[in-house]
């Protein structure tokens, strides 16, 4: 996590946002979050923008709030770091005692978002259903639907991952579980959520689905079907191995306490 001055720990969240070119699309998400969680009952927070690889306007777009707004950072990475790249390194400089992290095409809108930073007074994470929550906007594509069921059905016979929407781009979670966590995550790109909730259940973290309302943006997506439905898959077979790994090693601990 990032150093903590006096002042950072009044810093009650943080919001991730990982960008790969969202020039057309990150401005209205900022927008909404910014005005939305400015209401002071959510307490401090800020919004970290993480950059990474962007070729095109992002970056001014994302400067430009910057410069209006003392909430919003910007961290910038040369070289594309994948979607679960940019969220680990959004983490690594992060203030805030609770973590958030969302697309940057606000498909999960932020008064949704903030129904997830509220399950953590309970839980240690939080992540957001579609499955269960109500759609606006465009329709899923069939091909879409098809890969959403798939990697539901292969989550949980494979992985015993028992959630409806594993792959939801809205998750929040306490600092000190992410830091329980992030010595395990070895996934940087697509299958990143699966690794976080793999090894969440591994660590016997609590964890609660959240029902969100979601807006469907087909236009601009960064997903390619026939290229990342595939290595994520073979990204499982890593994960699993590596959940056996984190659950042998802290049932040896559990057993050298004893």
């Amino acid at each position: 996590m990032g150093n903590h001055t006096e002042e950072s720990k009044n810093i009650e969240f943080t919001i991730v946002v990982p960008a790969f070119n969202e020039e057309h699309r990150i401005g209205p998400t900022l927008d909404d979050y910014i005005k939305y969680f400015s209401n002071n009952q959510f307490g401090m927070h800020e919004i970290i923008v993480v950059l990474n690889g962007c070729v095109d306007g992002t970056r001014s777009v994302v400067q430009r709030f910057e410069s209006m707004n003392s909430h919003v950072r910007l961290i910038e990475f040369k070289e594309p770091l994948g979607k679960g790249g940019a969220i680990v390194e959004g983490f690594a400089s992060a203030l805030g005692e609770h973590l958030l992290f969302i697309d940057a095409d606000n498909m999960v809108e932020a008064d949704q978002a903030s129904k997830l930073l509220d399950a953590l007074k309970s839980k240690e994470i939080a992540i957001g259903d579609r499955v269960r929550g109500d759609q606006i906007g465009g329709s899923r594509s069939l091909t879409r639907s098809a890969i959403s069921f798939l990697n539901r059905v292969w989550s949980l016979v494979f992985l015993n991952i028992p959630y409806k929407d594993t792959q939801c781009g809205a998750k929040a979670l306490r600092s000190s579980a992410w830091l329980k966590i992030a010595p395990f995550i070895e996934e940087r790109h697509w299958a990143f959520d699966l690794d976080l909730i793999a090894q969440a259940r591994a660590l016997n973290l609590s964890i609660e689905e959240v029902p969100v309302r979601w807006n469907h943006i087909e236009e601009g997506s960064k997903v390619r079907p026939l290229i990342d439905v595939p290595k994520t898959f073979l990204s499982t077979f890593g994960i699993k191995r590596r959940v056996l790994r984190t659950k042998s090693s802290t049932s040896f601990k559990g057993n050298m306490k004893k």
